[in-house]
Parts: structure tokens; C-alpha cells; sequence
């Protein structure tokens, strides 16, 4: 068996294996950064990789042993993971009040308290096995106080301590904090590795399986999500019919629309990207004659409007919602960039 297989994981085998080679041969670093995409397996990595650190048997992770089964159910005392502030939307969900916070940027921002909260955690023997295992998800998303005393941690980490990192680029942190760690550069998996995975794994239909395989851009987390949760389909349904009213709407009309989209500011980074997906299948088609398009459920309005629009249009539309996804991401006000980017957009004459 393969060592991904093993260790449960789709794809990635050259990270799995270079991950393995170390353990076996106890070169293993203390800390680790697994950068990549968003829902491409990059905390899948990391818990599979604390899965074999201190699984009890000798062909490990077996699966099977009480570490593995802690484990698995997310209970093990010597593994702590921590991510941001979850948004209101994720206590709604589960019937709970959420915690005040000042803004709506909190939501996202792993704060300080969360890293001496870890760093005092790690200050402990470990409870039942040879390491202390510190998870952080999205550290990109830690704001720099916390960062700091992060690095604290990570200059001088206890012999038991293993600290593993995920975020989106290794740009995004502190360039002391990504010297100090082990990096693994995860790449987005073949549309046949998630479709694959789909039917065998999740037992997709080969229907459905293909097309998440394609929208997924090669993020399986993504595509499994969207497998159990119908309404991540229709997110990406209604975000594109706003983008194809759009093209078709005069002035007054799109700034209406960039006004009604603005409100829901949470959802907006998730509309420009499939918007993104959207201008990127129309410049394929427009320059290629055989171009495999992501929306293959919409070949005919995709087609329809590589017609009409020119290639100087499509690009310079892919690049302003670039631009609105970059001015989003830095706090700029979304009413203003959606208004911005709707008026920039071109139009179906």
C-alpha cells in the first residue's frame, strides 16, 4: 500500500512520502508550514501527519490503536488545533449565540490570546504519547501581535513539540516564522484524481462527480462539500446569474445590483472567484477551439458570450474582479468595489 493510502490521504503522494522518509529516518523537523490553495488537503495533511506521529503500531498510522481512534475523533489530549473566530453564520448554524466582536474582519483573525493559549498548552509534558502536537489553520489569517508571539514559540519550541502551520502562500507570514519551518508547497489535484476519489471515497454519481470535479479546480475539499451540501451549488447558481444580469443591465441597473450584493459582504469572496472562473472559461474558449471550461453545466451561455465579448473585454473583466478580490481581502469598503467592478464590467448589446 501506497504511503498516501495509508495515511488516508488522495493525491499528494510526494508530500506524504517526503513526510514518511523523515519520520523513519527521524530527520523530522519541529515545525512544519503547508501552504497551498484553500480546500486543496492542507489540514487534512496536517492531521493525517499527527495521526502517524503518534500512532502506537509499528506500520503507522494503522487506524486501529487508541492514539488512532483519539484521533479520529478529534479527543487526542497531546494534539490542539486552532483556526479564527468563527463568523456568526457558524453559531446560527448550530444553534448557538455568537461572542461579540468588534468588527466583521474578527471573524477571520486568529488572535493572540489563541497563541498563548497554545504556547502555555505546549509548556506540559505531553499526556500519553512522545509529542505535542500544535495544529494552526489559516495562520495567514493571524493578525501580526499574534504572529509574534507565535514566533516566540517557534524560536524556542519544547524537545516534544511538533508545530504544524497551514496557510494559502507562504507570502502572506512573517518571512522569521517561514525560515523556522519545514515547507510543503501543496499543489491542486488532477480533475480526474477528484472525480475518482468522488465515486470511490464518496460515492458520487459519475454525473456529479465530473462536474465538481471540474468547479473544484482541483480542491477535493472543495469538492466534497459541495458533494453534501446542495446549497454550495446553489451559491455558485446564483452567483452567476447576478454576473450574467449583470453584463446585460445599463448603468443605474448595475449599480441597483452592486448595492444588493454589497449587503451580504461574507459571500462576496466566494462570488468574485466563481466570477473568475466564469471570465477564465470565456478567454479559453475564446482562444482555444477544444478549451476544457470549469462551468461545463453552462456551455451555452459560455459560448454565447465568447462571441459577443471581445478578448480584450474578457481580460480586462478578469482582471478588475482580480482587483475587487485583492481591494476585498484589504478592507476596502465592499458596497464601493462591487459598484466599481459592475461598472466595469462589459455589456451585451
Amino acid at each position: 500500500m501506497k504511503s498516501n493510502e495509508r495515511w488516508g490521504i488522495v493525491g499528494h503522494t510526494w508530500a506524504v512520502e517526503s513526510l514518511e522518509h523523515a519520520i523513519r529516518t527521524q530527520r523530522a523537523a519541529h515545525a512544519f508550514l503547508i501552504t497551498g490553495p484553500h480546500s486543496v488537503g492542507k489540514t487534512t495533511l496536517a492531521r493525517a501527519l499527527a495521526k502517524r506521529l503518534l500512532c502506537m503500531n509499528e506500520n503507522a498510522p494503522c487506524g486501529e490503536c487508541r492514539a488512532c481512534v483519539k484521533n479520529a475523533k478529534g479527543v487526542h489530549p497531546d494534539v490542539m488545533l486552532l483556526e479564527g473566530v468563527p463568523s456568526r453564520e457558524f453559531y446560527v448554524k448550530n444553534g448557538s449565540t455568537a461572542p461579540p466582536r468588534k468588527n466583521d474582519r474578527e471573524k477571520r483573525i486568529l488572535l493572540v490570546d489563541q497563541m498563548r493559549e497554545m504556547e502555555k498548552w505546549l509548556s506540559t509534558a505531553p499526556f500519553e504519547a512522545k509529542y505535542k502536537i500544535g495544529i494552526v489553520r489559516r495562520f495567514e489569517d493571524a493578525n501580526e501581535e499574534a504572529q509574534n508571539a507565535f514566533l516566540k514559540t517557534l524560536e524556542e519550541p519544547p524537545a516534544y513539540a511538533i508545530l504544524i502551520l497551514t496557510a494559502q502562500d507562504a507570502g502572506l507570514l512573517l518571512p522569521t516564522i517561514v525560515s523556522r519551518s519545514q515547507p510543503l508547497a501543496l499543489r491542486p489535484l488532477s480533475a480526474e484524481t477528484v472525480e475518482h476519489a468522488l465515486v470511490e471515497k464518496w460515492n458520487a454519481n459519475s454525473a456529479d462527480a465530473q462536474l465538481l470535479a471540474r468547479l473544484s479546480s482541483g480542491r477535493l475539499g472543495w469538492a466534497v462539500r459541495a458533494l453534501n451540501a446542495p446549497n454550495v451549488l446553489e451559491t455558485r447558481r446564483e452567483a452567476l446569474d447576478a454576473l450574467n444580469a449583470l453584463v446585460q443591465e445599463g448603468r443605474a441597473e448595475r449599480i441597483t445590483r452592486a448595492e444588493k450584493l454589497s449587503k451580504d459582504s461574507a459571500a462576496l469572496p466566494q462570488m468574485l472567484e466563481t466570477w473568475q472562473m466564469w471570465w477564465r472559461d470565456l478567454l479559453l474558449l475564446s482562444s482555444e477551439q477544444n478549451a476544457q471550461v470549469t462551468n461545463v453545466d453552462y456551455m451555452n451561455a459560455l459560448q454565447a458570450q465568447a462571441q459577443q465579448f471581445s478578448i480584450e473585454d474578457i481580460q480586462r473583466a478578469l482582471n478588475a474582479t482580480r482587483s475587487a478580490a485583492r481591494q476585498l481581502a484589504q478592507n476596502v469598503n465592499a458596497r464601493l468595489v462591487t459598484e466599481v467592478l459592475a461598472l466595469n464590467l462589459p455589456r451585451i448589446e
